[in-house]
């Protein structure tokens, strides 16, 4: 096979005489109309539009009914939260070298402890002795009976410690104790009560919340009950 470039006579005679008729109109190309693929688009079109639609006129109702049903629901347990009180009874007690509670420092951070274990600084009682601490509450009792722990002056009780255990007749004292309640007047803040304990028997003195001894009962004077 080779490629003719240069064509015979006779075919260049054959090309300058043949004639080329146009193509069929069958093989003429026509603008497509709509199939049935975009029939279906269409249709899938129309239906979400309607949807769409509906939700939106709708919309209002639904999300009132909603919001509406959660309220309700959540109401009853607000309140009845609300009115039901809540008691509470914790201790810890430290350890390891140096564990006394009249290290500085120790009976504040013990105190905190607590708080956070019971979630309130709001109390009715605190008891602290060497190795121990205990708070009792009652979230029913109004803020004016109750106690603040982080309102303590902590740092001044070892003070008060060493004052009842030296001064009050109990010369070989076995142990110390600190009771933590509201005074029962109008504004009068926390009572600090140092109690000791030994051979000669019981003795105790009295403070407010800044630590001003105000009250002494030393070894025969502690009446029972008082």
């Amino acid at each position: 096979m080779r490629i003719v470039t240069r064509p015979t006579p006779e075919w260049s005679r054959r090309a300058e005489e043949a004639e080329i008729d146009s193509a069929p109109g069958s093989t003429l190309v026509e603008k497509p109309g709509m199939s049935e693929g975009s029939w279906c688009m269409l249709v899938l079109f129309t239906f979400l539009a309607g949807a769409a639609l509906v939700v939106l006129l709708f919309r209002g109702e639904l999300f009132t009914s909603g919001d509406d049903e959660a309220s309700s629901s959540k109401r009853p347990s607000a309140t009845s939260s609300a009115s039901s009180s809540r008691t509470f009874t914790t201790s810890t007690t430290v350890s390891g070298p140096s564990s006394s509670l009249l290290v500085l420092g120790r009976m504040r951070q013990t105190a905190a402890e607590l708080e956070a274990r019971v979630g309130t600084a709001d109390v009715t009682a605190i008891v602290i002795e060497e190795r121990r601490m205990e708070i009792r509450g009652d979230s029913a009792r109004p803020p004016g009976e109750t106690v603040h722990l982080q309102m303590l002056p902590y740092e001044l009780f070892p003070a008060l410690v060493h004052e009842a255990r030296t001064t009050l007749g109990v010369r070989d004292p076995k142990s110390w104790r600190i009771d933590v309640t509201p005074d029962a007047g109008p504004g009068a803040g926390p009572r600090v009560r140092v109690t000791v304990t030994g051979k000669e028997g019981t003795a105790r003195l009295d403070a407010d919340a800044t630590a001003r001894i105000l009250d002494r009962r030393p070894v025969g004077e502690t009446a029972e009950g008082r």
